[in-house]
């Protein structure tokens, strides 16, 4: 009899190794977890590889120095002709400032973080811009002096393409953050409801946080107002799953062409693996885009855990990839 996924989570004892190991068993590799919560050591045909949370055999030492450091992965893929959204490092409020008149629709990030921390999008006067810059600076994880990132605001959705040598694998629309109201209840009740279902999808919360707060201000409501019955209030321009996100599968409705850009991308820096962030607002066909970013351990759980459509078991062709040429 199959195992459940919560069988192979509670094995595992982490979300994403969780699937590898489900992967395995339906490809008839062997695995072994060696560090529960971490690592698993998986054999097929004379070979081994090991997983760990994440991290694959698939991604070098250089590309992954590029992919952690934002404003590397930027000049990377400008290099090679693919469009990236304009870039500045920014050393104190003053050049964040600036950074804020010339362009007006901004981002304001660390250059290096995980999970959309320290992430503000689109401040909207001094005031915000300099919170914003403070609040990347604290979350940046950069060792040296170039901890922020002003980035130009390219309008549009986010999807994430999940690439394995020359192939996309799995393609998702990624929602901010929302509430949709009842007529009843406020927004910060709202927002415990939907954790609620959240935590029983083994979904991170969405937390009440700077940006959120950040947002309603911009829509100048509050915590307390109360949305009318199937109004749709969005918390936050960030939309990674760990901060309150959704995931909608898309990779029917997906033009070659941004296929091929994602493919291109993960080359570009130089590895066989990676989450290319597309922001575009027409997915069907090709417009003025841009490559945000590129995850060089990505997640699988937004590949699985879909709001809308099918799931897919991207951890299969991942280890096929894997045992056919590592």
């Amino acid at each position: 009899m199959a195992k459940t996924y919560e069988q192979y989570l509670q094995e595992a004892g982490n979300v994403h190794l969780a699937y590898y190991l489900e992967a395995a068993d339906i490809l008839g590799i062997k695995y072994t977890v060696i560090t529960h919560s971490l690592m698993a050591k998986f054999e097929s045909n004379n070979k081994h590889w090991y997983i760990i949370n994440t991290a694959t055999p698939l991604t070098n030492t250089t590309s992954t120095t590029i992919a952690k450091r934002k404003n590397l992965t930027n000049q990377v893929l400008s290099y090679s002709n693919i469009p990236v959204p304009k870039q500045m490092m920014l050393k104190n409020s003053k050049e964040a400032l600036s950074f804020f008149e010339q362009y007006k629709d901004i981002v304001i990030k660390p250059s290096q973080q995980l999970g959309g921390n320290g992430v503000s999008l689109l401040p909207k006067n001094k005031k915000q811009t300099e919170k914003a810059f403070k609040h990347a600076y604290k979350q940046s994880k950069a060792k040296d002096e170039n901890k922020v990132i002003g980035e130009e605001f390219i309008q549009g959705q986010n999807y994430r393409f999940l690439v394995v040598g020359d192939s996309v694998v799995g393609i998702v629309r990624r929602k901010s953050a929302f509430v949709v109201g009842n007529g009843k209840d406020n927004i910060k009740k709202l927002i415990e409801k939907k954790n609620i279902e959240r935590k029983n999808n083994l979904l991170k919360p969405i937390l009440i946080d700077n940006e959120v707060k950040q947002r309603l201000e911009n829509l100048n409501i509050s915590l307390k107002y109360i949305p009318s019955n199937n109004e749709e209030v969005i918390l936050r321009y960030n939309c990674n799953l760990s901060t309150g996100g959704t995931t909608q599968e898309c990779s029917k409705e997906t033009h070659k062409y941004y296929k091929d850009l994602a493919i291109s991308a993960v080359k570009a820096i130089g590895t066989q693996f990676g989450g290319v962030d597309i922001i575009t607002p027409d997915i069907t066909k090709p417009v003025k885009c841009a490559v945000n970013e590129i995850n060089y351990n990505p997640g699988l759980r937004l590949h699985y855990k879909v709001d809308e459509g099918e799931s897919v078991k991207v951890a299969i062709p991942i280890l096929e990839y894997i045992a056919k040429n590592i």
